[in-house]
């Protein structure tokens, strides 16, 4: 307790910017933070509900609702696929996902055999257990939008690259927001308030919710750089400890390069069934879960098998390791506890950025952050406008402001019915070869059509108002579609076990009831702001006229 009244009295006594450096240190902050405002908060909301990918999967295949039952052999759906696509090349990398508690399907990612010289062609199937039947086509696509959503892959060539930048930039965003608040941090805490002007408002939030989030973000900022910006990281590595041998540095850190085959061995007649590998690992390390598993060489003898593993409750908890298909024996070993520093710092990246290591609690308090981020966002940009609104500006000036903070709360504000419209299409289109494409069409059409309606706006106020409202009302239409389309309403899921599927309408159900509900009181606010204004008419009339 002693320590929260004595930190302050130090931090008080430590030197601060001085005003030089502070004035740059503000105004690289403020256009650094303006400029990737509204693609950062593109990124953190759709990156809240890519952390639910997986549990969103039951809700929309509704065919997927029933457990697996039956053990699946991996050979046989090789031999399967071949035998269906005569093209299937075995000898290629083979990606197979293991099926999952949330995602009851195994996708399998290969390539079809080519003429030397010609471009190679990707090949991809899922194969349904529950109907025991494949399909070469993407059946649905919520989590797999927003997932990709939130690093821009849907803007060829540049999007990954551009998402990486916007967080390298918010990572020096939150380094200048803590060397200008540093020194009066605890001041700005105990003086909070939502009184005074809109200035001070907007002030007081971004900077208090700006540093309570503030780990949460620099993390994020961190590991998404470094995701997206992944060769410019490695680069230096690779050169220093590696001689600039790229593939001999990988082979050092993940499995999958580790496995040495060569295209011209023979063929083989007696190579080890994976499946039979598989279920050895297992017996051997009953303390995780199969995610997927790598395949080189399938059929020839010298084909190799990494196998990636995780536990979802401990955050060291994953790894991988490699095998040989002609004996079946482990020749690179990078499970949970045989890691070296290098392969963990790795494979912890990934777990901090998708918060797999502590259930659905810690991805609802990622989420819950990943949303508080972006009210911090929002009180940026209104913050950003507020400051500009001086007599030192021309009305052309506070004009472009305006029109500016209008656009970025457009795209912003845009986005969240857009969402539940993404959901509700999910299930009422028809299934179809072109479903992923009209489901992703309604969701981008209908963003663009929010953002348009809120330039029209006539105030920040108004276009909060009319987010919330078409938020709401397409939230709520979300478990309706859910019900009338599949019959499992919320009380039916919950009678079946389909927790996801229930927790994904019982999300939806109550974030429409709390935007409604804050649509109303904005609306009795402004009535109030709108009586008094009148009264204030009247008086002032009254006054005019006596003095007539």
């Amino acid at each position: 307790m002693r320590c929260y009244y004595l930190l302050p009295q130090i931090v008080m006594k430590l030197k601060g910017l001085s005003n030089r450096l502070y004035n740059i240190t503000f105004h690289t902050h403020t256009v650094s933070g303006i400029v990737i405002s509204f693609a950062l908060y593109v990124i953190f909301f759709a990156g809240a509900f890519t952390l639910f990918k997986e549990e969103f999967y039951q809700w929309e295949n509704p065919q997927a609702r029933k457990p697996i039952t039956e053990k699946i052999d991996y050979d046989e759906l090789l031999a399967t696929i071949k035998k269906n696509k005569p093209s299937f090349d075995l000898s290629e990398d083979i990606t197979i996902r293991i099926p999952s508690k949330e995602e009851p399907r195994v996708q399998i990612y290969g390539h079809e055999i080519v003429p030397k010289g010609k471009p190679e062609i990707h090949y991809a199937a899922t194969y349904f257990p529950i109907t025991k039947t494949f399909s070469e086509e993407e059946k649905t696509t919520i989590g797999e939008t927003l997932y990709r959503l939130h690093f821009f892959d849907q803007i060829p060539f540049i999007g990954r690259y551009l998402s990486g930048f916007v967080a390298l930039f918010f990572a020096f965003a939150v380094v200048t927001g803590v060397m200008i608040h540093w020194r009066n941090i605890f001041s700005k805490f105990n003086g909070f308030s939502i009184k005074g002007t809109w200035k001070q408002i907007w002030t007081n939030s971004h900077t208090v919710f700006g540093l309570l989030g503030l780990p949460f973000q620099f993390m994020y900022a961190i590991t998404g750089a470094y995701y997206m910006l992944s060769l410019l990281v490695l680069l230096p590595v690779v050169i220093v400890f590696y001689n600039g041998d790229q593939e001999k540095a990988l082979k050092a850190i993940v499995a999958e390069r580790a496995m040495d085959t060569n295209e011209n061995s023979p063929l083989a007649t007696k190579n080890q069934k994976i499946t039979n590998i598989l279920d050895n690992l297992k017996k051997s390390r009953p303390d995780v879960e199969l995610h997927y598993v790598q395949i080189k060489n399938y059929n020839r003898v010298d084909g190799m098998m990494a196998a990636a593993v995780e536990n979802s409750k401990t955050f060291a908890g994953d790894g991988s390791a490699t095998f040989s298909l002609k004996d079946g024996k482990m020749v690179a070993n990078y499970l949970p506890g045989s890691k070296t520093y290098a392969q963990s710092v790795l494979y912890g990246i990934t777990r901090l950025h998708y918060a797999t290591f502590g259930g659905l609690i810690l991805k609802a308090i990622y989420f819950l952050l990943a949303l508080f981020t972006g009210f911090v966002i929002i009180s940026g940009i209104l913050l950003w406008k507020e400051a500009r609104n001086k007599k030192t500006y021309t009305d052309k000036q506070k004009r472009f402001h305006h029109q500016v903070t209008k656009t970025y709360l457009a795209i912003c504000f845009g986005l969240f019915p857009a969402v539940a419209i993404l959901f509700s299409a999910e299930l009422s289109v028809p299934d179809s070869v072109k479903h992923v494409f009209w489901v992703r069409t309604a969701f981008f059409v209908s963003w663009l059509i929010f953002t348009i309606a809120g330039l029209f706006s006539k105030n920040e106020a108004k276009a909060t108002q009319l987010y919330l409202f078409l938020g709401g009302l397409f939230s709520i239409i979300v478990p309706l579609i859910n019900g009338f389309v599949t019959g499992d309403w919320i009380w039916v899921s919950l009678a079946k076990n389909s927790f996801y599927v229930a927790g994904t309408d019982l999300f939806w159900l109550i974030i429409g009831v709390l935007s409604l509900f804050l649509t109303l009181l904005m609306n009795k606010d402004n009535e109030k702001t709108n009586s008094k204004k009148e009264i204030l008419k009247v008086k002032k009339q009254h006054i005019s006229l006596e003095k007539m």
